[in-house]
């Protein structure tokens, strides 16, 4: 018997200066003709074994993707990459995002459509969020945001004392989303878990305590957990995930007990918005950065990252030119210049790297990862007959810079004054400034650098 088939739609808006304009109007107008038209056009092409991936008109892009032959997901975004690489990294986070508030037998086999579409409106906030709703960078790098502290031992320890009293070996505490500490066998799940994780404690309304059942799509796609959720101070989160022990309120009351003593430090956390340690100090002149460790897949990204600059010249020069371009436009153009250059040019995986994943999540084998070179059809340029490491654009508010060094890309957005010609040191400098600190290097690599 043919199992029906669920048609999830989601309207993104990453990226463009339009697209909230669009996107609004899209959702305003939009009736079940659009709909129709949008299976139909997909469904004729099946009944034809033709598949139907993507197609673009008017500066939109709609791409469909069918999961487990009962789930498709047709996502409808702004044209703005000359690829879809993005695209279908989101789709396939998207899918996962489901699998992790209802899990994955209730997806490959549908038997009650109308009880799915009941269950599937717990993910509408956490796709939200993946769509629009932080500044987190997971989304797009497909790497684990996280935050560089001072001392982090101490919270460290902390987490992992408090972990045990829970009876589980999986805790971290974020700061809007971004991880500032975790356990190891937190750190052992995959990059997709930790980051849907993250992204869900981000989307979750405000509360003191909270606790979610949740399916790990990758260790744990049938069986469920419970994730407890703890609030220490506004945006400061502790999680925990475990079993059907400690109850909740016993869990609440181990909270008071471990973390009581480290509000001050945490307060630190919550009012440091560059996601890098006091000490760091980066150029006036940079307005935003996103330094991805492709062997951890780990990420600090930062849209205020002079916030700290102790000299006071250096402080009226950085305000000056900051004030240009507000936190939202700085991040839009950070995400446009990432996909503009990252899937195009600059390799997203090391060969010695961490082991990569070999099932996609709809089922299918993953080809190994593809070295970028003009053969493949990933580079901007096909005739171009060398790696690219370094690329850089200039425009009137802006001008960005991208390198690839050892393990690591690291995409810079720098004040447009700058000159051209001084855009490679700038951002040689930030490199080596973020990559010799201490903190950052525990927060990338999870051990300290030498």
């Amino acid at each position: 018997r043919a199992l029906p088939r669920t048609y999830i739609y989601y309207y993104g808006l990453l990226g463009c200066d339009n697209s909230r304009d669009w996107s609004s109007s899209l959702r305003k107008n939009h009736r079940k003709p659009s709909t129709g038209s949008l299976n139909g056009v997909h469904l004729f092409a099946s009944n034809l074994k033709t598949s139907l991936l993507s197609c673009t008109n008017g500066g939109v892009k709609v791409v469909w993707k069918c999961f487990y032959q009962s789930i498709t997901l047709i996502l409808v975004m702004t044209d703005d990459s000359p690829v879809e690489t993005h695209l279908l990294h989101l789709l396939d986070t998207m899918f996962n995002a489901l699998v992790l508030l209802i899990g994955l037998q209730e997806l490959e086999c549908v038997q009650n459509v109308e009880r799915l579409k009941k269950d599937l409106k717990c993910c509408y906030p956490l796709i939200d969020n993946l769509l629009q709703g932080t500044q987190l960078m997971y989304p797009l790098t497909q790497s684990v945001d996280v935050v560089a502290v001072e001392d982090v031992s101490t919270l460290s320890q902390c987490m992992d004392a408090f972990s045990e009293a829970v009876h589980s070996g999986y805790g971290c505490v974020s700061v809007d989303g971004k991880i500032i500490v975790a356990t190891e066998s937190w750190w052992n799940l995959s990059p997709l878990e930790i980051g849907l994780l993250a992204h869900l404690i981000a989307s979750l309304p405000p509360a003191r305590c909270q606790d979610i059942p949740v399916y790990l799509p990758r260790a744990s796609n049938k069986v469920a957990h419970r994730m407890l959720v703890f609030s220490l101070l506004e945006g400061v989160h502790v999680c925990v995930l475990c079993d059907a022990e400690p109850s909740l309120r016993r869990a609440q009351d181990e909270v008071g007990v471990y973390w009581s003593g480290l509000t001050e430090r945490l307060v630190k956390c919550a009012r440091n918005p560059s996601s890098v340690p006091p000490g760091v100090d980066l150029s006036p002149s940079v307005l935003a950065f996103c330094l991805v460790n492709l062997r951890s897949r780990r990420c600090v990204s930062s849209l205020k990252p002079s916030t700290f600059l102790g000299d006071s010249i250096n402080n009226t020069l950085s305000a000056g030119f900051q004030g240009e371009l507000s936190t939202e436009e700085r991040h839009r153009y950070l995400v446009d210049f990432y996909k503009t250059v990252a899937d195009n040019m600059l390799p997203s995986q090391v060969k010695d790297g961490v082991k990569q994943e070999t099932t996609a999540a709809n089922g299918a084998q993953l080809r190994p990862p593809e070295e970028v070179t003009p053969a493949n059809g990933r580079l901007l340029h096909a005739g171009i007959p060398h790696k690219i490491t370094e690329s850089y654009i200039c425009t009137k508010k802006y001008k960005a810079y991208t390198l690839h060094q050892d393990e690591y890309n690291l995409f810079v957005l720098l004040t447009p004054n700058t000159p051209t010609f001084a855009l490679r040191k700038a951002t040689m400098d930030v490199y080596k400034t973020l990559t010799d600190n201490k903190e950052v290097g525990v927060a990338l690599e999870g051990a300290p650098v030498n």
